[in-house]
């Protein structure tokens, strides 16, 4: 890898860390839905094996193209549990962790969500990674 690339992965890395763990119960891959990421992230899933898109407007694209139903995420295994977990985008991170984001199924990070406003900066920074 690059020495750029692997300063994008510090940065992910970093940005990661600031959201709290939800403890996950894994009951919620209904909205593990085809999602947009940042070009870096994208990569990430890609060298796991895993297209993402890398923007919205890549997204409404491919959304155009699925008739009635969202189209799964390709990370999603049979088993209903992410295969690219360690590599995931930032807005499957946010799930739960978030005011605006919060888990049906009473996952709820220790210490509290992280604010609505919180994860928009989270969101912003992505896009220079």
């Amino acid at each position: 890898m690059s020495e750029w690339t692997d300063r994008q992965d510090q940065l992910l890395d970093e940005l990661y860390a600031k959201v709290p763990s939800t403890g996950c119960k894994g009951l919620c891959q209904e909205h593990c839905t085809t999602i947009a990421g940042g070009r870096r992230e994208a990569q990430r899933m890609a060298e796991a094996g895993f297209q993402l898109p890398t923007s919205v407007a890549a997204l409404v694209r491919k959304r155009r193209t699925v008739v009635a139903t969202s189209e799964p995420c390709a990370a999603l295994g049979g088993d209903g549990r992410c295969q690219a977990y360690e590599v995931r985008p930032l807005i499957c991170r946010l799930w739960g962790a978030v005011d605006g984001l919060p888990c049906e199924h009473g996952c709820m990070p220790e210490g509290g969500r992280l604010t609505d406003t919180e994860a928009a900066q989270m969101i912003k920074r992505i896009k220079n990674i």
